[in-house]
């Protein structure tokens, strides 16, 4: 049945805007910025990120504070 694919989408969407770690691809996906610019923003220094071993992660709150403390008024 359609609605149980949607019914299906909607609570994997609410899922995910809960986790409280992301990867690069979930960010991506999540934000709306790209796994190459997120690489230049870890590398200049200006995105808050956690690496454990080769493996990156993005904590939500950290994220959006960051994005809370880049607002223009």
């Amino acid at each position: 049945y359609p609605m149980d694919t949607n019914i299906q989408q909607l609570i994997e969407t609410i899922k995910s805007a809960t986790k409280e770690w992301l990867d690069p691809n979930e960010l991506a996906d999540e934000f709306r910025i790209s796994t190459s610019t997120q690489a230049k923003m870890r590398m200049a220094g200006s995105i808050p990120y956690h690496k454990i071993g080769k493996y990156v992660r993005y904590k939500r709150a950290d994220i959006n504070q960051w994005f809370d403390s880049a607002k223009v008024v």
